[in-house]
């Protein structure tokens, strides 16, 4: 990623030579490019903790890891140095590579005057030679986890009768028809499946248990038949699913989805995944490089953190540091190559959109998918303008009828409040929901 930078730093910069970090002298300007790295005093350690707390019980599992005594490393292929200045330690981010500006303190640090990442990678088609004419939507589920305890199935059945035809007027029909494809963004299964008490356990004491997996997988398998029967749909891996634990996470294995295998329009697939939809390219991961970035940085909207991993071209710049990859040493595979038209993040607190623009007229569409365990939320992005929109399916269960409740625009980024429960089925968006995006 050098020579971009190098390129980056020459437009912004032209006049400012660039140097190595080996090659730095006090109190002159220039411009060093390297990999950020962050020393954190929080962040786990299994070697200080195994020689600092023998025979001790481990410390408890923390939610952030961000300390006021964080530092901030550039590092290059020769040396590191620390960076003070124009630079915010706590929404830095571990891996990402950057170029800064400024000049060496006579302390041996680099007091940061200006810095950039890469910025959006060229776009194929940013002018879509043949656009779609017609409304035709793609749908994003997550978070379904199926196996839950708390798990209550009314949602999800609705969902896949209003897809499948089967819920709603005829005008309603009409609209929930253009959806030609249904992208579930990991963690079908619940947390609560991967219990690994009975592992620990006498073979002969679990004879007769049912690992709690199977009967979710099962249950999994049924809802994707209904839905396979109509609409394409991709099944993405996630943290909870039974999958491979580093990234990319390959994808979830035919057998255990034996009746919706069967189908041509069933299609199980990586995590991260790339797709090209009617000339829109989706680019999407599972969520866990958003939430492994909330750990050690103070950024917390998922929006915001996606679109920066797309300026600085790496969708999950903390492998693998402190999430989990498989090795690679000639090729990095989550580094940006071409910018996508859609970016969307699965596995989130809540739903959020916006429209972000590159230097040569790139235009992504950056989308935090809510989970819909916690949400009942479904995001529809429309392919003719890439509008984007969340329909949210909430039941009364105390009351014997059904309400959709209605998404908020594509520019909610805000904690959105309590709306009004309509008394009847109400699947359609209002138009001002369906405007266009600033």
């Amino acid at each position: 990623m050098r020579p971009m930078l190098e390129a980056v730093a020459r437009n912004k910069w032209f006049d400012v030579p660039q140097v190595q970090l080996n090659d730095l002298q006090q109190n002159k300007t220039c411009v060093i490019i390297g990999t950020v790295f962050k020393q954190m005093q929080l962040k786990p350690n299994i070697l200080r903790e195994l020689s600092e707390n023998v025979n001790l019980p481990p410390k408890p599992e923390r939610k952030r890891y961000t300390h006021q005594s964080d530092v901030v490393f550039l590092e290059d292929e020769t040396q590191r140095i620390s960076l003070v200045g124009n630079i915010e330690t706590h929404e830095t981010i571990t891996g990402t590579v950057i170029c800064a500006k400024g000049k060496e303190t006579a302390g041996g640090k680099f007091e940061v005057e200006e810095w950039s990442y890469c910025g959006l990678p060229a776009q194929l088609n940013s002018e879509l030679t043949e656009p779609v004419s017609d409304d035709r939507y793609v749908a994003i589920i997550s978070g379904i986890s199926l196996g839950d305890p708390q798990y209550d199935p009314m949602p999800l059945q609705l969902f896949v009768d209003l897809v499948t035809g089967q819920l709603g007027s005829l005008k309603d029909q009409t609209f929930y028809s253009k959806v030609v494809r249904l992208i579930v963004a990991g963690d079908s299964l619940s947390k609560h499946t991967r219990d690994s008490t009975t592992a620990k356990q006498a073979k002969y004491l679990t004879t007769k248990t049912k690992a709690a997996s199977i009967s979710a997988a099962q249950e999994l398998d049924d809802v994707l038949t209904q839905l396979v029967s109509c609409i394409f749909v991709d099944l993405m891996p996630g943290q909870f699913d039974p999958a491979s634990f580093s990234l990319p996470q390959q994808p979830l294995h035919r057998c255990i989805f034996p009746q919706a295998a069967q189908y041509t329009s069933f299609q199980s697939v990586t995590n991260p995944y790339e797709a090209d939809i009617d000339g829109i390219s989706f680019l999407g991961t599972a969520g866990q490089n958003i939430h492994n970035i909330q750990q050690y940085t103070k950024m917390r909207d998922a929006v915001t953190i996606a679109e920066t991993t797309l300026k600085c071209r790496h969708i999950a710049p903390t492998c693998p540091d402190t999430l989990g990859c498989y090795p690679y040493d000639e090729e990095d595979p989550f580094i940006l190559r071409d910018c996508p038209h859609v970016y969307f993040v699965g596995n989130q607190k809540k739903f959020g959109a916006k429209m972000s623009e590159g230097d040569q007229g790139q235009k992504t569409l950056v989308v935090s998918v809510p989970k819909f365990f916690d949400s009942h939320q479904v995001v529809l992005v429309n392919l003719k303008d890439l509008s984007c929109f969340p329909v949210s399916v909430a039941t009364l269960i105390g009351e014997d009828n059904v309400s959709m409740e209605k998404g908020g625009g594509v520019d909610s980024d805000e904690e959105g409040e309590d709306e009004e429960v309509l008394p009847d089925v109400n699947i359609l968006p209002d138009d001002e929901e369906m405007g266009d995006m600033e």
